[in-house]
């Protein structure tokens, strides 16, 4: 048996959520918001947690500073998570830990101020590539996010973990940096679920229709594409089938993390060997929970909390 389930790589920092807030913030001198509490978060950090609420053996790869922060979100992991690994995480005695203001607004949109600290200088220099041999899934949350990983890292690390044996998943960030569709081609190449969100994709892609975006990403190399859509659900296509799941319906409070929550339920129905719709089944309704509170990673508890919702929804 593999030590882990899932080994996620990637963006993890520390986050203060501040809600609610709107426009009038830059107006008034001062404004009442509820509690501010710190949370982990990042795209890799997010998965980790759900994961292993869901029940999976996770480990997180990933880059702190080694200040107060760094140790406050080894903390938070543990607290939060569900016996997540996190000795395997980098720390740079010369740069800060990532730390992220999350700004929602009363409909659960949310802005970000953030400061991604050691995140901007993670590589693969700071994995031990050896873990890949222990692990069913790799799961690269952020990809796009960090400019010294993304690339040729990303896809060094995927071409071994597919030497290993190992199911690779990977979700994206905006692409702040410019690496654009060309910068990921290699790792694509090795990439078997490739899940951005619709806006990212098409960004990436230079294509509107989600049938066109995931062209565009199966032509590159990826053998499985889906495209997250928010309020309308996901789509997926590969070389077998072609499909559009709606959204499962909740109360909005906050979108932060909504598709780390998608992309952890599907990555525990895929180490279920669960059909791919009831993948995104799951998938869909651990998006939907997560909306439900203030923060990306407080609201899903467990697999049975997942399995009643969907009971309970009856669709």
């Amino acid at each position: 048996m593999k030590e882990y389930d899932v080994i996620c790589v990637g963006l993890s920092m520390v986050n203060f959520p501040i809600y609610p807030v709107d426009e009038s913030i830059f107006h008034r001198d001062v404004i009442q918001v509820e509690p501010i509490v710190l949370l982990p978060g990042g795209d890799a950090a997010n998965q980790a947690i759900v994961i292993s609420r869901l029940g999976n053996r996770t480990a997180l790869l990933t880059k702190r500073g080694d200040d107060h922060f760094g140790k406050i979100m080894l903390d938070l992991l543990r607290d939060f998570g569900n016996g997540i690994d996190v000795s395997k995480i980098a720390a740079d005695e010369k740069d800060s830990t990532g730390v992220c203001a999350m700004m929602i607004r009363p409909d659960g949109e949310r802005s970000f101020c953030t400061n991604r600290g050691a995140l901007l200088h993670f590589g693969l220099n700071d994995i031990d590539v050896s873990v890949l041999q222990n692990t069913r899934i790799v799961s690269i949350g952020g990809l796009m996010s960090l400019p010294n990983f993304d690339g040729k890292g990303s896809a060094e690390l995927f071409r071994l973990a597919k030497e290993a044996g190992a199911i690779t998943v990977a979700d994206t960030k905006k692409d702040l940096w410019g690496i654009g569709l060309n910068g990921i081609r290699d790792t694509l190449k090795n990439t078997d679920y490739f899940f951005p969100s619709l806006e990212e994709a098409t960004a990436i892609s230079g294509k509107e229709r989600p049938e066109e975006i995931a062209d565009v990403f199966l032509s590159a190399g990826a053998k499985h594409v889906g495209i997250k859509l928010g309020r309308d659900g996901c789509y997926f296509k590969d070389a077998r089938e072609e499909f559009y799941l709606p959204v499962y319906p909740s109360k909005v409070v906050d979108t932060t993390g909504a598709g780390d929550n998608f992309m952890s339920g599907f990555i525990t129905g895929l180490l279920h060997n669960w059909e791919i719709q009831d993948c995104c089944r799951f998938a869909s309704a651990a998006g939907a929970i997560c909306v439900s509170q203030v923060g990306p990673n407080t609201a899903v508890e467990s697999f049975d909390q997942v399995m009643s919702f969907m009971k309970g929804c009856n669709i």
